[in-house]
């Protein structure tokens, strides 16, 4: 049987600098407008419309809200998100993290973020010449 894809949008890979503003504690409490975020930093590893995934050394919780900002061909970006997966390289068997694992010297932890609005002004396709 076929892998059927579930994602909206098309993935594609990359590998592009991020600094990202990250939250603790109850989603339904924090207030990105006032809560004081953490910084981490990392690297995109595959974007789509719908979000990105980061390979960091920054320990994050899923459900919490993330604002990562990024530039791609000189065009800055910053993007509020919502982690939907995140864990440590090393403790995930998939193939994805088995494909990241030679990102390692970045970092230890993998952060999938969903945006909150899609970025449908970018082609990535032409960019990212697939």
């Amino acid at each position: 049987m076929a892998h059927e894809e579930k994602r909206k949008y098309p993935r594609y890979s990359c590998s592009i600098d991020v600094n990202f503003d990250f939250f603790d504690g109850d989603p339904d409490e924090i207030d990105i407008e006032t809560s004081i975020p953490e910084k981490g930093k990392g690297k995109i590893i595959d974007i789509s419309s719908g979000g990105i995934f980061i390979i960091s050394n920054s320990r994050v919780s899923p459900g919490l809200p993330i604002i990562a900002r990024f530039e791609i061909n000189k065009s800055e970006y910053s993007l509020k998100g919502k982690i939907v997966r995140t864990g440590l390289l090393q403790n995930n068997p998939t193939e994805l993290a088995q494909k990241f694992s030679r990102y390692s010297a970045i970092g230890d932890a993998y952060i999938a973020v969903e945006f909150d609005s899609p970025l449908t002004n970018i082609d990535f396709a032409e960019i990212f010449r697939i």
